[in-house]
């Protein structure tokens, strides 16, 4: 490696270092103060210029836009990781199962009551948290799909309702989570309900 191509190398690592720095102060904030947040207080913490957000995101909303965009490239990339022959029933588990692991331990209770706070008061643009165009309502679509195909769901079911319908089940359970917390499992919730979905849809 040139002394030249070192140091371009040496540029992109610093750049997806401060971008991390922003990205995790971010989080950090919006879970103790809320959306409101400012991006002051978001450089602030990272310990960056206010440039050096505004060459990573446009905005602080486009920052959150960032955050739902991983989280479904993350589902998306679980979901093509399972194994092509198991049955459509179990990779629809599998991949709530996913989900509900990625809501408890990574997005955390905090941030799901702000972004439920965000989506009822319109404070903040949601609409693509709430777009029938993200990857997830994609990969239960397909998931519906195959299960069709398949033979394992019946024929006369609406691969696109049922979709929307997990994800409808997937954010109420979160919001009874929300209020019941601590006393309710979200993830044991959730698995129950699907299993009760299943039922109605599998041959």
């Amino acid at each position: 490696m040139t002394m030249l191509e070192k140091k371009a190398s040496s540029r992109i690592l610093k750049a997806a270092e401060t971008k991390k720095r922003i990205y995790e102060s971010a989080l950090l904030l919006f879970k103790r103060d809320g959306f409101g947040a400012s991006v002051d207080s978001i450089v602030a913490m990272a310990g960056v210029s206010k440039g050096s957000f505004y060459v990573h995101f446009k905005s602080k909303f486009s920052l959150i836009i960032d955050y739902i965009n991983d989280l479904d490239l993350g589902y998306a990339d679980f979901f093509t990781s399972l194994p092509s022959d198991i049955k459509p029933s179990a990779m629809l588990i599998r991949v709530t199962e996913k989900i509900a692991d990625v809501i408890i331990n990574d997005i955390g209770i905090d941030l799901i009551k702000l972004s439920y706070e965000a989506q009822i008061t319109k404070t903040i643009n949601m609409d693509i948290q709430l777009s029938y165009d993200r990857k997830v309502y994609q990969i239960y679509q397909q998931i519906i799909k195959l299960g069709v195909q398949q033979g394992e769901f019946k024929a006369t079911i609406n691969p696109d309702s049922v979709s929307r319908h997990c994800i409808m089940s997937i954010r109420g359970i979160t919001y009874e989570w929300c209020i019941r917390f601590p006393d309710f499992d979200l993830k044991d919730e959730t698995l129950r309900h699907f299993d009760l979905l299943l039922s109605g849809i599998k041959n």
